[in-house]
């Protein structure tokens, strides 16, 4: 068999291509891929940064809550907005704005809150048992509720209950039936003068009984309650365009548990 050697370069120069291509083929892939892990490593730091700020932001408020009650802005419909600039190549903006309506579903064995702290507000209006919640009526209806306020009576503190029935018919002992009020939206609504002689209004709490309840409680009059639930929204942005955000719905006061009332309700002392 004859073998014509004039072939061989050719093919010798087909091979070198082709052994380049493959070489320059693993060495983009492997370069791309180190060019797509530091993009990805660039944008989590950024991210990250990004989300700490926000964070920053939100703790920040937080720690003023305490004087923002008192800020007319607060409660506008805007609220009111903050630069949080602490971290540096973050830019940021803090929106705080408070609502002076409770409104709060009540789960069974909870109690919902409310911050009557140095108020001047004489009567309250609470509705109960959204409309569109199959959940919130039972067989017979919908909850009934216990109201506490309590006050400080020169250093002592002091409790005021009342009791107002879902349902006639209960068999519930020294319950008043709701009347003086209502609201759009809920099936009972009861009219609830606050007492205030020689004290200074601190809580006002609400208990529902036999099922779960949505409650909304705002001032009658002019005058309004103070903020109860605060909404802060904190946005922070990179120099590269990375933004994220943090939503935070705070109350006024951390909710005290259920057996706070009970605590108070006992006169004697408690022993170990």
């Amino acid at each position: 068999r004859t073998y014509n050697s004039a072939n061989k370069p050719g093919q010798i120069l087909i091979l070198v291509l082709l052994i380049v291509v493959v070489a320059l083929s693993v060495g983009l892939s492997v370069a791309s891929g180190n060019i797509t892990n530091l993009k990805t490593s660039t944008q989590t730091e950024n991210s990250q940064r990004a989300f700490t700020a926000a964070e920053g932001g939100v703790e920040d408020v937080l720690e003023q809550l305490g004087t923002l009650k008192t800020d007319a802005t607060v409660l506008s419909p805007t609220g009111r907005d903050f630069t949080n600039s602490a971290f540096t190549g973050v830019t940021g903006n803090v929106n705080v704005k408070g609502s002076s309506v409770y409104e709060n579903t009540i789960e069974l064995g909870d109690v919902g809150q409310i911050d009557l702290d140095g108020s001047t507000v004489t009567q309250v209006d609470i509705g109960w048992g959204k409309v569109d919640d199959a959940s919130q009526v039972d067989a017979s209806g919908p909850a009934s509720i216990e109201v506490v306020q309590v006050n400080d009576n020169a250093g002592v503190i002091v409790q005021s209950r009342s009791f107002y029935t879902g349902v006639a018919g209960r068999s519930e002992t020294n319950a008043s039936t709701p009347s003086g009020c209502t609201l759009s939206g809920y099936l009972k609504c009861a009219r609830v003068t606050l007492y205030t002689v020689g004290t200074t209004k601190k809580l006002l709490r609400i208990k529902p009984f036999w099922v779960r309840t949505q409650v909304s409680v705002g001032a009658v009059g002019a005058t309004a309650l103070a903020p109860q639930v605060y909404d802060i929204n904190s946005t922070a942005s990179t120099a590269n365009g990375i933004t994220r955000k943090v939503q935070v719905m705070r109350t006024a006061k951390p909710n005290l548990p259920a057996v706070f009332d009970y605590v108070l309700f006992s006169e004697g002392d408690i022993i170990k």
